[in-house]
């Protein structure tokens, strides 16, 4: 038989926030800067094939923007 969805959330431990260590914010920090540097990349290897599109041009304006709100974040001290 199925069991109930209140059964199965308790056995799904949840995480806390106890157990994110900084290790673990860097790691995904690490991640999300290097998905924004392939996409500039990406956006870059398109303008070279047709140079007329934009692309590069709205990566150099929206992605800065977004590497330094997550370096800000999880780099930044904390008074």
């Amino acid at each position: 038989m199925a069991e109930s969805n209140k059964d199965i959330i308790e056995e799904v431990p949840a995480v806390i926030e106890e157990d994110i260590t900084p290790r673990d914010l860097m790691k995904f920090a690490k991640g999300i800067l290097l998905a924004l540097a392939l996409l500039f990349a990406l956006g870059a290897i398109c303008e070279l094939f047709r140079p007329e599109s934009n692309i590069f041009e709205a990566c150099k304006t929206i992605l800065p923007p977004i590497a330094t709100l997550v370096i800000g974040y999880y780099f930044g001290k904390s008074a």
